[in-house]
């Protein structure tokens, strides 16, 4: 036999209807339900009906409720009816063949056919509540609270970016499930939660799945092909039956119509701190509202720009999610999603614990942690920012710090913009040229020297002019005696043909050989990451 599915009608007023799996499931055990026969899991039935008798035929679509001793030896049944029968008979048998029958132990008839009615007395009542949760405030934890009665076990509503829409009194109460302070998973949770529910997002059909340690059951909420969500149902206060599936696509339904009403009612349209903030990053100019809206907020307030970037690994992850767990973590925090792989954040400052910026880089640093380290993300910050009107150039300044320590592989995670800014400054200056033909003929022969010489006149160089021409401070530094030095210096000025007393051909070398040394790191093996 089939599991079967709650078959709940969806319009308003109309009378209740389920499939006997339902039935049977909600049934007093002490009844000793037993079904069997033939019927169609989609099939959905009417409230009881006291048989009548007289050979009348057994309808399609029909729920008859009757004494063992009254079953019609000759009476015609549909496929598609069913009969609940108190006690045995032989012709129970016969039924069978052609329609749904469940057998129950002898009982009280008129008890036990009230009982049967309070079955679909429940659930129309359900079915009226969340009717009625949808059109009065669109309460997605007052739903799935109220849904309990019916599934048994807590429940859990998440949108197309996981974070939560709703949750349920017995699921609150899951510890790993707990998100203080804030609409998303916890970020230990959601990274167990993704890599289990992400490759399911597809699924039209109510689906089980193992995660966050036990065994749930999930019903996807679509609009058309797009993903929006799903509801689940986590089993502990009871185990899994075979009417769950359809009460969970019935509540499902109720979910996807409060979801319908929460997005309408989300504010939108000129004004908006954060699209203007979007805005500005993505080089569109701002109406005069919200010039008005980024000034204001610009006042006697400081802010640091921050892009934080997913690895390749976690291509699929939702960037709804980790913005609102960004904004989340940080106080007054705005927050949006960029170029589909990563999120831009301008956090307060003012908000942090401390007062020194360094003390508010660590702070920063501290509560980014579980990105950077337990989702594997690189971020990027720039200098504070006092004038948001300035947004795009602080973003240029975050996407600088980021790209480049990703460029060169660094352990670290969190890259400032300031430990980049000469580099970025160099590497800039050169343009489409090569950096071969920036340097004179002289540094080239001092090149090609070091290609088969034991020792490197272009570190000798570079030491010398770091020491400001200090033959001493550069001796100790290479490990040679100084008179060893001053020959090698007499080698490389007639070699150079250039005046190292000229500030302005120092500063030429100097600027030259920190691009030989950027280049050299970039091509020691150092990835940028995806």
């Amino acid at each position: 036999m089939h599991a079967t599915r709650v078959a709940c009608c969806l319009r308003k007023g109309a009378a209740v209807r389920l499939t006997i799996a339902t039935i049977v499931d909600n049934l007093p055990a002490r009844l000793e339900p037993h079904l069997s026969g033939r019927f169609d899991e989609h099939t959905s039935l009417g409230r009881p009906e006291l048989y009548e008798g007289a050979e009348r035929a057994f309808l399609s679509g029909h729920l008859y409720v009757m004494r063992a001793e009254r079953l019609p030896a000759h009476a015609h049944a549909e496929q598609g009816a069913a009969i609940i029968c108190l006690g045995d008979s032989p012709l129970l048998h016969r039924l069978a063949q052609r329609c749904c029958v469940v057998r129950l132990r002898e009982a009280d008839f008129f008890s036990t056919f009230n009982t049967v009615q309070r079955i679909f007395d429940e659930f129309d009542a359900w079915e009226d509540d969340l009717r009625h949760m949808v059109d009065e405030d669109g309460d997605v934890s007052a739903m799935l609270t109220r849904s309990e009665a019916i599934l048994g076990n807590g429940l859990l509503a998440l949108d197309g970016d996981f974070n939560i829409l709703g949750i349920s009194k017995l699921a609150s109460q899951n510890a790993q499930l707990a998100a203080s302070n804030t609409e998303s998973l916890p970020l230990e949770t959601f990274d167990m939660f993704l890599g289990e529910h992400a490759l399911s997002t597809e699924v039209r059909e109510p689906f089980v799945i193992d995660i966050l340690g036990q065994r749930t059951l999930n019903c996807n909420l679509h609009e058309g092909n797009t993903y929006r969500g799903c509801v689940t149902l986590i089993y502990g206060s009871r185990d899994e039956r075979a009417s769950d599936r359809a009460a969970l696509e019935l509540l499902t339904r109720y979910v996807r119509r409060a979801l319908r009403q929460l997005t309408s009612r989300r504010p939108h349209g000129p004004g908006s701190l954060r699209q203007a903030l979007q805005d500005l990053v993505n080089g569109l100019p701002l109406d005069q509202v919200s010039k008005a809206t980024v000034d204001s907020a610009s006042a006697e307030r400081s802010f640091v720009c921050m892009r934080l970037k997913m690895s390749s690994r976690l291509a699929t992850l939702p960037l709804g999610y980790v913005r609102n767990m960004v904004e989340s973590t940080f106080p007054q925090c705005l927050a949006f999603e960029h170029h589909h792989n990563s999120v831009v954040a301008f956090i307060d400052l003012e908000q942090l614990p401390h007062a020194s910026h360094q003390e508010r880089l660590q702070d920063i640093e501290s509560a980014l942690l579980p990105f950077t380290s337990g989702l594997d993300m690189r971020a990027g910050l720039s200098d504070p920012v006092e004038d948001l009107m300035q947004a795009r150039l602080y973003y240029l300044e975050a996407n600088s710090a980021l790209e480049n320590g990703a460029l060169l592989g660094l352990a670290d995670r969190l890259h400032q913009f300031q430990d980049f800014a000469l580099q970025d400054m160099v590497v800039s200056s050169l343009g489409e040229i090569p950096l071969e033909m920036w340097c004179p003929a002289g540094l080239r022969r001092i090149i090609e020297h070091d290609k088969t010489s034991s020792t490197s006149y272009l570190e000798t160089l570079e030491t010398y002019l770091a020491c400001d021409r200090s033959a001493s401070q550069a001796a100790s530094l290479l490990y040679v005696h100084r008179s060893t030095l001053l020959e090698r210096l007499s080698r490389i000025r007639r070699e150079l043909e250039l005046d190292l007393d000229d500030p302005n051909v120092r500063l030429r070398l100097m600027l030259l050989l920190k691009a030989m040394e950027i280049r050299n790191q970039l091509m020691g093996g150092a990835v940028k990451d995806s």
